[in-house]
């Protein structure tokens, strides 16, 4: 457990919300990905949703065919995906929330825009891959953002209403999290998750090993949205940054002697490397998923003791032991 830990202090309040990084230039790359409102064209008449499905088939068979059959598909119609797709986009709830999702977001031109400049630092970073076109939906708070193989980056608006949203009830979605389903977040979230589609899920199961991998996720992250401050990047408050940089060798400390790094047990780190508010065994203060900052300090100081390796070579390294040891990570004293 750690028994001493210190209070905020303001410089490095200062510090938390400063953008992290120096990033190229970019401005030569040209990327133009499609911005289809899918759901604007499945909302558009709910009284012809045989057409309107066949419509969205011809158009967008790769989206549409996950959408009906992986989201939204209701089990008591069984196969049956024009019923599934009739009850939802005729259900009440859902069209409240299509109508505050365009309240919201009929003009997406700040977000696309701010998504193609992410998407140049993707293509500088990863020249052989390839831009995904961009897909508005609602899901019903099924999925947030999520990417349908490599060429679709797929944005569930219903998850970005705002902090305040009334539909996003406590048992549902905890405070912790309902505090950052916001539009600021909007663009980060989605970032993350096409990041996450290229590093994968991790080979090993310790608790070092997923520190690593989403160290490596978010340090991914940082690079394609430089200009995003810490409290947008690790979605934590300032607050909890503060805290996270000055008890940072305890938190190490806490690690280790706890025999933690190495534990396969997932269920005794689990709120370590998941959003929680906290984290057992530790003061309150303590954020969930520290261990995914910690990571990602590790994968910064390995980076920078080696400036010639690609992210994709960051990628594909896939040992965890190599990476902290060759990182030669010190904690902030």
């Amino acid at each position: 457990m750690i028994k001493h830990f210190l209070a905020p202090s303001m410089l490095l309040f200062l510090i938390a919300c400063k953008p992290a990084i120096k990033a190229p230039d970019v401005s030569h790359i040209e990327v133009d990905p499609a911005l289809i409102r899918f759901e604007q064209e499945m909302f558009s008449d709910s009284n012809n949703i045989d057409l309107i499905l066949n419509n969205l088939q011809n158009k967008y068979p790769e989206f549409t065919d996950v959408f009906l059959h992986r989201i939204i598909a209701d089990p008591q119609y069984g196969n049956d995906v024009i019923l599934s797709a009739s009850h939802f986009v005729s259900d009440s709830f859902i069209r409240g929330l299509y109508t505050d999702c365009q309240t919201l977001y009929l003009d997406f031109s700040k977000q696309e825009q701010q998504i193609k400049d992410a998407l140049r630092y993707f293509k500088h970073y990863f020249p052989e891959k390839p831009i995904p076109d961009i897909y508005t939906c609602i899901t019903g708070f099924d999925y947030g953002s999520f990417t349908v193989g490599d060429d679709i980056l797929s944005i569930s608006l219903d998850f970005y209403l705002g902090d305040n949203y009334p539909s996003y009830h406590p048992d549902i979605f905890p405070a912790f999290i309902v505090r950052t389903m916001t539009e600021d977040y909007l663009v980060s979230k989605s970032i993350q998750a096409l990041v996450a589609n290229y590093v994968g899920e991790t080979t090993g199961a310790r608790l070092l090993d997923y520190m690593i991998r989403n160290g490596i996720e978010l340090y991914i992250k940082r690079k394609l949205l430089p200009r995003s401050t810490d409290e947008i990047i690790f979605e934590y408050s300032s607050d909890q940054l503060v805290w996270l940089e000055d008890n940072e060798s305890e938190i190490w400390a806490h690690l280790i002697q706890e025999d933690l790094l190495m534990s396969v047990d997932y269920r005794s780190f689990q709120k370590i490397i998941t959003p929680s508010p906290n984290v057992p065994n530790m003061p309150p203060d303590a954020p969930g998923r520290l261990g995914n900052w910690i990571g990602t300090r590790i994968v910064t100081q390995f980076m920078e003791r080696n400036p010639d390796l690609s992210l994709d070579e960051l990628i594909a390294m896939n040992d965890a032991q190599k990476i902290l040891a060759e990182s030669k990570y010190k904690p902030r004293q």
